[in-house]
């Protein structure tokens, strides 16, 4: 019997677990689904998913894929895993795709942002927000971000113990909004990110702000390819998956291209 593949749209509190991927003991958003669906279906079912968000990062619109017997109509694995999974984790969107579309593969860019309060303690009502205690030069900041727009070697800004192809990657937007109230998000858009990449760099604009090391030090930072001259890595709470883009003729081919996959495909 033909399989279908059915992508998912995930959301997730992170705080307490061990990151996106299966792990041997610590529970992780991956294994935690993958369990739940082989509870229902009898069988093993592997979870593709499009980031593999560190320990303590969320997301709202990670995207994952997984083929299984057709069981039930495609939009109805959404209600079905959040009847399931604990609240932390939400099926935002569940539908069926191309059989050759893979939700880390064909992935043309990701989006995540990062959300900093500029304020003597954490939020306790919040906890996918980072916080910083001292002032910050925000101006400072602004210019020092103009540095990572485009195409580098991005291994100054690597965690340790990655293993890559390559660690060039292309920024192609980055931008720095003021919510009010002392929060401030930062979001950006690349092809793909390396481990603990978009912390270091925030980690390293954190420092700048705070007159550690001056706006014009980022370029040679990038050029040293050495993580030890970058910045710190950036609580990990801040830190959240918003997007995934597709181009459309990745993710759908004949009947299922009448079907949108909301906030997640590029057209």
């Amino acid at each position: 019997m033909k399989l279908d593949n059915i992508l998912l749209t995930i959301e997730y509190d992170g705080t307490r677990f061990s990151g996106w991927q299966r792990q041997a003991t610590d529970p992780s958003i991956q294994a935690t689904i993958e369990d739940v669906l082989r509870e229902f279906t009898g069988r093993k079912i592997v979870l593709y998913g499009a980031s593999r968000t560190d320990a303590g990062v969320h997301a709202k619109g990670q995207m994952a894929n997984f083929e299984t017997l057709p069981k039930m109509a495609p939009d109805k694995w959404a209600r079905f895993l959040n009847s399931a999974l604990p609240r932390s984790i939400r099926i935002i969107n569940s539908q069926k795709v191309a059989e050759r579309f893979h939700a880390q593969k064909m992935a043309v860019s990701k989006v995540y942002e990062y959300r900093l309060m500029q304020r003597n303690c954490p939020s306790a009502l919040d906890p996918t927000v980072a916080f910083y205690p001292m002032p910050l030069n925000w101006e400072a900041i602004r210019e020092a971000m103009g540095f990572f727009i485009g195409e580098h070697d991005f291994k100054a800004f690597q965690g340790a113990r990655a293993s890559v192809l390559t660690t060039v990657r292309k920024i192609t937007r980055f931008d720095l909004f003021e919510e009010g109230n002392g929060l401030y998000r930062f979001e950006i858009e690349g092809n793909g990110f390396l481990k603990q990449m978009v912390r270091a760099i925030i980690g390293t604009l954190i420092e700048v702000g705070a007159g550690k090391r001056s706006i014009e030090s980022v370029q040679s930072i990038i050029t040293s390819r050495d993580r030890r001259q970058a910045g710190y890595t950036a609580d990990a709470a801040g830190l959240c998956l918003v997007r995934v883009n597709y181009s459309h003729d990745g993710v759908f081919s004949g009947s299922e291209k009448a079907m949108p996959v909301a906030g997640s495909v590029a057209f």
